[in-house]
């Protein structure tokens, strides 16, 4: 029971045609066009492999972020619940408004005696109940050890006002001096 497949009439007219005339070559033309079509095998094979790749890549990365974003929303009430208890531990009344921050570390910036200054602007990211302010601070011809006293006193002072960064850089025609840029970050109660 050996079954041939059914061909159409066309196609196998067509294919009886390349045999006869493939088998009429001399050897070398018969060499050339099996490394011909081998060539051509090769680059589409390479071409399906590189889509696989690509289509492979694209669905791990897929099933990889839908991992993640299906933890994050297992985790999302345990994340509600603790950020409610931290905001309750807070005490809402105590947090200053911006313009209060950006007073009262002018006031410490004078006590200390920085005499070239620069309070830039405020960057605020407004939220509710509460709103981020990020401050920055140029100081010039700054004492190191005044600059010391002056960020203890912030931690102190300003118990909810953080240090985010600080930048110091020596002047070069007097290096006792400093050149200093301060980042810092308040929170404050915006119901």
């Amino acid at each position: 029971m050996n079954k041939r497949l059914a061909l159409p009439k066309n196609i196998e007219f067509w294919l009886a045609n390349a045999r006869i005339r493939f088998f009429r070559l001399s050897y070398r033309e018969k060499l050339l066009i099996c490394l011909f079509v081998a060539a051509l095998l090769g680059v589409w094979f390479s071409s399906q492999m590189n889509r696989h790749g690509v289509a492979k890549n694209e669905i791990t990365t897929a099933n990889f972020r839908a991992r993640e974003d299906g933890k994050q929303l297992l985790q999302l009430d345990e994340t509600a619940r603790n950020y409610n208890d931290l905001i309750q531990d807070i005490n809402l009344g105590e947090l200053p408004s911006v313009n209060e921050v950006n007073a009262r570390i002018d006031n410490m910036i004078r006590k200390y005696g920085f005499g070239d200054f620069k309070i830039n602007p405020p960057k605020s990211n407004g939220g509710n109940p509460l709103t981020f302010h990020t401050f920055t601070i140029d100081l010039g011809r700054a004492n190191y050890n005044k600059l010391i006293e002056f960020t203890n006193d912030i931690k102190t002072s300003l118990p909810y006002v953080s240090l985010r960064q600080i930048t110091i850089q020596a002047q070069r025609r007097t290096p006792q001096f400093l050149d200093v840029k301060l980042e810092l970050k308040s929170i404050e109660y915006t119901p």
